[in-house]
């Protein structure tokens, strides 16, 4: 049997989500050992598999350790289907057909103006907010993580009916006379 993997890109950079490069590699990583399980005794055949900053000396330490018998083919080919776990439902093609791989984990990388876009197609998503009135300043702002979990029942109380995640900042900074950063 002859399993092809296309575009798994194992040492892609994806712009504004390099604080989750770990994660984005260890999902490539669990749906390869994934395929290795599913296709035990097969031959394997990844195109497109180092991505734009990919040594081949690291890729294939990376894929002799999950697989037995492999190839790597080394020309950039278009082809017709998708192995990607990220922002994508991976297909590999078995013996000249293309099946979906729908038992492994996804990541889709999604980049929003407002928390009404989140919407989330993949087993995992991560997130980039982007504000209209920061777009000046895209190489200076990256954003910032506040976290706005009750400290106590009390604030906890007070919170739940909250609708969105501005309003339970404001609340609980003002709850905790902290200073209100907008």
């Amino acid at each position: 049997m002859v399993v092809e993997v296309n575009n798994i890109s194992l040492f892609e950079y994806y712009e504004g989500f390099s604080e989750f490069q770990e994660q984005i590699f260890q999902c490539k990583l669990k749906f390869l050992v994934q395929l290795a399980k599913m296709y035990p005794n097969s031959k394997f055949v990844f195109y497109n598999a180092l991505g734009r900053f990919g040594l081949l000396e690291e890729v294939y330490k990376i894929l002799e350790n999950i697989f037995e018998n492999f190839d790597i083919d080394l020309e950039n080919k278009l082809l017709d289907f998708n192995s990607s776990p990220i922002n994508n439902l991976p297909h590999v093609r078995i013996d000249g057909r293309v099946t979906a791989v729908d038992s492994v984990e996804t990541i889709g990388l999604v980049k929003v103006e407002s928390e009404n876009a989140l919407k989330c197609d993949y087993t995992t998503c991560l997130y980039l907010l982007e504000n209209l009135t920061e777009k000046d300043l895209e190489d200076k702002f990256r954003g910032f993580k506040v976290e706005i979990l009750p400290k106590s029942f009390f604030e906890s109380e007070l919170v739940n009916s909250l609708k969105t995640a501005n309003q339970r900042y404001i609340v609980l900074k003002l709850i905790r006379g902290e200073e209100i950063c907008l």
